[in-house]
Parts: C-alpha cells; structure tokens; sequence
C-alpha cells in the first residue's frame, strides 16, 4: 500500500541541499559567533540522533490479547488479533481464531487498548519546543542549527513517543518541510507520516510577520497583493516539484486593544480558495475574530484553525453556526494553546462553544499548535484530547478527533482506523482510554508501518 493516495504522487526529492542552505543560513545569521562559542552543545544534539529506520515491515506480525478499537467508529472488541503483513493490517479476529503464517512473531498486549495511530492536524515542525516567555538565545544556536539539519530529530521522537504517527504542518519553511516529508516518504528519516500546506498565505501587516516577526522575504510566508498574483502563487504551489498537501491561509483582524493587523483582501482570499479547490487542494483558515470567520466561510474554505478569546466568546452568531454545521467544516480548536495563554474563565467559556458546536452536530478535530510555547509534540495532544473530551465531546469522539475524523480531513484511508488494508499505524496504551481519556498518556508501543518504533 502506498502513502501517495492522498492527492500526492511520490515527487522528487524536492528543494535538496541549496534550499536547505539558505535556511540554515538565516540560522547561522541569528546566532553568529554563538553557534562556534556554544559548539561544545552540539555534542548533547548528536547524542539523540534519531537514526533512519531500519526499512519496511516484513513478514507477519501477530498484536494479540488488546481491546481493539476498530473501524472508524473506535469500536471496542475484546480479547482479538490483529495480523500485519508487510506493514498493512490484513485480519482482525478473535484471539486463537486465526491460523497465522509460518513466523509469524507475535506480541501479547493483554491489558492494553489498541488504537489506530494519533494524527495531529496542526504542527509546526520548525518551531524550538520552549515553555511560555523563555526566549532564545546564541547558547541555543547550535542545537538549532543542528535540529534544522537533521531534520527536527528531537520532534520526530516525541511525536512517535507519544503514539502519533501522522502530522499536518501548518506553516513552516517551504523547501525545508518539503524535504522532511520526501526525506520521511524514502525511508530515509524515521518519524510520523507529514501532510504540509508549505507556506502561508498573510499580509505584510498580518500574522505572523507582525506577531511572530517573520521575515515577509521568508520562506514560510507568501503575500500575495493581487488576485491574479494569488492564483498564480498557488499554482506554483499546488504544480511545482514539490506540490504542497493543502493550503492555508491567515485571515486576521487581531486586537484593537492590542495589536490591530491587517487581513487578506477579500478578492484575494477568493482567488486562492479557487485556485486551491481547481487544484484539488483543500483550504484550512486561521481566524481570529467574528468578521475573520465570515470571511473565510464566504471564500469557501474547508476547515478552520483555533477558536480565539476575541472570536465567539460569548456565544455563536447562529448564521456562522448553522453554516459550520450545515457545510461540514472542520475546526480544529486549538484548546491546549489557548489553555497556556487565556484566561481561566475565558478559555471555560471557549469550551463552552466548543460544545455547543458539538451538540448541533459540528465536526472537531484535534490539533495541537505545537512547538508553540507551552504546547509540546506529542504530549501537546495528549493534553488537546483530555480538554476535548471535557468539552462535550467526551472520550469516544475525542479519540475520534484524532483518528478517523482526522483522516477524514487529511482526505485518506490510509491511516486513522484499525480495519484490513490499511496501514499498521498502531498504538497500544495501558488501561481504557474510553473509560478515562488520561489512559492515552501510558503509551506501551507504537508501530509505524508495522515497525515497532515505540516498545516499552
């Protein structure tokens, strides 16, 4: 079974070392005669090299004795096997029901439940896991420069670690995250499989040139002032040699009190919808207040990112509502970084809408907006499932969130559900996550492809 069913065939290799160097360039720039002062730090990096797999599942894998959660609804089954072939689940039974091929090994998870691999539907690879106000500085070049090369090695394992297997990066440096997916595809990095929009669409007085400070020259931002520059940037985007997964765009009013920024025109925001969905491309948004969501429903986009303090706080204008529910738009709501910098009441009223979204039918999915301050990979979605599930949706449908609904929106089957045919994307964790959602933090294994690449 191939990864190349969404959309994407297998490309070539992409932007390769000459575009890498630029990025590591700007590194370099930024930290100066602190990446040769600070070079002794270089040694700790390279002692957590996260080497590349081994190669593709061969043979017969036997997952015996778990409460399996199968098919797309997460439903519980007792005391079963699952049977991996060559990295693709091929039967699911009770356990001693199957006769297994000669050699098959066999791993006995008594006690465990096995779900499909988590998929987290907003990351950014690139950024430096920090804890909210802690800046950076030149001691911390080198080991920046070193994840860069390599690749973010310390994110790949905590992601794996923490039972993810599947990412969609939201925003980072094209030609870079480009390459970690074609590099991830050959085998050539172990890691989670990566969707990536590439770039993001802004303003020069938009986020995050204004909030984050990225440069408006930058690789991870396109500005595009014109509607024909806007469809022709997304062309390139969606036919070049390195054709993205989706598109994202920023559409952001920000804070009168705080900091005002300045939105995608309206024609422009048309034209890059359009020119995305002529492309087969699915459209995800950020927003921020009322007139921000409006705006992005009326482009036609297909999902949505975050649900801000300044957005809907105190209650859902009922024709946005009704349009989410009626059109099937995704939102990933983002609630483990909101938790890190909103007000306790605030963000309880934010769950608050969260689950009045749910009950009228709207679809959650998770994401957890890591490597933001404060949000971790891997352990930022462990937290974004326990405030799902305390948000109304409870932990079947949070899990749901993360697996099937997920896949849904990433547009495969690959991935996402434990059923015959798809890929061995598994973890196994300790007690019953639909029982207490925490149980998802005592991950026990993980297997990529029918790899075991988490065993404990």
């Amino acid at each position: 079974m191939s990864e190349t069913d969404c959309r994407t065939e297998k490309h070539p290799r992409g932007p390769g070392r000459s575009t890498r160097r630029r990025f590591l360039r700007g590194l370099l720039v930024l930290g100066g005669l602190g990446v040769l002062a600070g070079a002794g730090g270089v040694g700790h990096y390279l002692a957590t090299l996260y080497r590349p797999r081994e190669g593709p599942h061969r043979g017969h894998l036997a997952l015996t004795g778990a409460t399996v959660l199968t098919g797309e609804g997460l439903e519980p089954r007792a005391d079963t096997t699952v049977l991996v072939s060559d990295g693709v689940i091929t039967e699911i039974a009770d356990d001693g029901a199957l006769t297994l091929p000669a050699g098959t090994a066999s791993v006995d998870l008594s006690g465990h439940t096995l779900l499909p691999g988590l998929i987290d539907l907003h990351v950014h690879m690139g950024f430096p896991q920090q804890e909210p106000g802690e800046g950076l500085g030149p001691a911390d070049m080198p080991g920046l420069v070193y994840e860069a090369v390599r690749h973010a090695p310390t994110a790949r394992r905590a992601l794996l670690e923490h039972g993810v297997t599947t990412v969609r990066c939201l925003g980072d440096d094209h030609a870079w995250i480009v390459e970690m997916r074609e590099l991830l595809r050959a085998g050539e990095l172990e890691g989670p499989r990566l969707y990536t929009s590439g770039p993001l669409f802004t303003t020069r007085g938009g986020h995050p040139v204004v909030t984050f400070g990225v440069s408006a020259d930058s690789d991870t931002v396109r500005l595009p002032a014109t509607a024909e520059e806007a469809r022709r940037t997304v062309h390139e985007l969606a036919t070049g040699s390195a054709p993205v997964d989706l598109v994202k765009v920023v559409q952001e009013r920000g804070d009168p009190e705080r900091m005002e920024m300045d939105p995608l025109p309206t024609g422009v925001l048309d034209a890059i919808v359009a020119q995305a969905h002529e492309h087969g491309l699915s459209v995800t948004a950020h927003w921020g207040s009322e007139q921000d969501l409006a705006d992005v429903l009326a482009a036609g986009v297909d999902g949505v990112e975050h649900l801000e303090a300044r957005g809907v706080l105190d209650g859902w204008p009922e024709d946005l509502l009704a349009e989410l529910v009626e059109r099937d738009i995704a939102l990933t709501p983002t609630l483990a970084v909101t938790e890190v910098n909103t007000d306790p009441d605030q963000h309880r009223q934010l769950r608050d809408r969260l689950e009045e979204l749910h009950a009228a039918g709207g679809r959650i999915v998770a994401g957890s907006d890591a490597a933001v301050p404060g949000v971790p990979f891997g352990a930022g979605l462990h937290r974004e499932l326990e405030l799902l599930a305390g948000s109304g949706l409870g932990p079947h449908a949070a899990l749901r969130a993360a697996t099937s609904q997920a896949a849904r929106v990433l547009g495969t089957d690959l991935v996402g559900a434990i059923e015959v045919g798809r890929a061995a994307d598994l973890v196994a964790v300790t007690g019953d996550p639909l029982a207490d959602i925490a149980a998802i933090r005592d991950v026990a294994a993980v297997y990529r492809d029918g790899r075991p690449v988490v065993e404990r």
